[in-house]
């Protein structure tokens, strides 16, 4: 998965202490200077690009590769699946509709809104216009996740933000994969520099896949949760039954990827099964299992989170980028103008027409909050090699850093203002 390349400077056997040794720093900074340690990984890894492309350091990391997925597979899984263990049954009930909606049909409008605007106003080609809207529709479970452990928010927004986080990362995935396999069916690719015409897509046909896929993945999760819960009975040693969770997870994950659904949304059911049916029954799993369990996880999510925050870092082309400014402004306005379209109207409907409510500053977190990370740039460097390819990575990585640059900051203010009696938790 991962390919070492560096010479006399580092070998693959430092490789660990050396990531070990930056989550450490990251850390410790963080508590010095306030500011979260995953956005102190993004600018040690950006840091070290420069380094290279300054001549500071020898360092090669056009030689360090890391296959994306990587971070698809073994990187975001367990980041949703910890994530939505710690999801509430009872608050999960309150915003499925919500949450639901905003991780597919948000997605699906957010997708059609951002390949029309970026078609027409940015001039790109409509397959790479569309394919680009697909993979920065989502937002990054990581980048989510971790701005709610660190902001406090009512229970039930941070919830709906989480889980929306959770699924909608699979909803990408299946939307931007659709586009290249229809790309590709119809005789135009990403590696063609003449791409242009129209998208002739069966809509029925479409959606059908996206049901089967999506609910697909639910099933492939509930199915080794429930059986891994039958398996806990046998059990009675908390390293054991943690490493079954772990086997589940991954079992949920392979099996659902080989089988054609979503390892994702497979990951996000089995997480979701685990923390609100195996691990509250009581006579199931003891109090000493369930605490070491969580701690486990909890570790887990804090390296995984820490892969995916240097990953971005180190991916960033930060010479690209600052010669594609005006396009990636544009493409950062269209993203913001596509995520605002397709939130407001799905949560004021929801709120008009159903028992779950969302405030007007609910609306707005929700909107600010999209921010877009790891996923979105795992995704472009699945594309063939191609200069449509370069371009769509620039504009993702320049996207991507805006959203950590501009979103982060104004969502704390936002919160702030919007929820007095709540403080930043440092």
């Amino acid at each position: 998965m991962v390919e070492i390349g560096l010479g006399n400077v580092l070998t693959a056997e430092y490789l660990i202490p050396i990531f070990l040794a930056t989550i450490f720093l990251a850390s410790l900074l963080a508590t010095k200077i306030k500011i979260p340690y995953t956005m102190i990984l993004v600018g040690i890894g950006i840091a070290i690009s420069v380094s290279h492309l300054a001549g500071v350091t020898s360092l090669n990391i056009g030689q360090f590769k890391v296959d994306p997925k990587l971070i698809l597979y073994f990187i975001v899984p367990p980041l949703i699946y910890e994530a939505m263990m710690r999801v509430d049954h009872e608050q999960f009930k309150a915003i499925r509709m919500s949450s639901l909606l905003l991780a597919t049909v948000g997605v699906v409008l957010a997708t059609i809104i951002g390949g029309l605007l970026l078609s027409y106003a940015a001039g790109l080609p409509i397959i790479v216009a569309f394919a680009f809207s697909a993979l920065i529709a989502p937002t990054d479970a990581a980048i989510v996740i971790e701005v709610f452990k660190r902001v406090r928010v009512p229970k039930n927004l941070s919830t709906l933000m989480e889980s929306e986080a959770s699924f909608n990362d699979a909803t990408g995935v299946i939307i931007f994969s659709s586009i290249v396999a229809i790309a590709v069916a119809q005789g135009s690719t990403l590696e063609s520099p003449n791409i242009s015409g129209q998208i002739n897509v069966n809509i029925v046909e479409q959606i059908g896949n996206f049901a089967l896929v999506f609910f697909g993945g639910i099933a492939v999760g509930l199915g080794f949760s429930a059986g891994a819960r039958i398996l806990h009975k046998l059990m009675d040693e908390p390293f054991s039954e943690t490493a079954l969770s772990v086997a589940v997870l991954l079992g949920s994950v392979v099996v659902a990827n080989a089988i054609g659904v979503s390892g994702l949304i497979a990951a996000a059911a089995a997480g979701l099964y685990f923390g609100n049916v195996t691990m509250k029954t009581r006579d199931l799993i003891s109090e000493k299992t369930r605490i070491y369990t969580s701690h486990f996880w909890e570790m887990i999510a804090f390296f995984a989170n820490s892969v995916a925050f240097l990953y971005l870092g180190l991916s960033m082309d930060v010479q690209r980028i600052g010669q594609n400014l005006p396009l990636i402004a544009m493409a950062f306005a269209v993203v913001l103008a596509a995520r605002a379209a397709s939130t407001y109207p799905i949560l004021a409907a929801l709120h008009k027409f159903t028992n779950e409510k969302s405030p007007i500053a609910w609306r707005h977190v929700v909107t600010i909050g999209g921010m877009r990370g790891a996923l979105s740039v795992a995704l472009v460097a699945t594309l063939p090699e191609s200069e449509f390819k370069e371009i769509l990575k620039t504009i993702t990585f320049g996207v991507v850093l805006s959203s950590l640059i501009i979103q982060y900051p104004a969502l704390s203010r936002y919160i702030k203002k919007a929820f007095p009696e709540t403080t930043i938790s440092q």
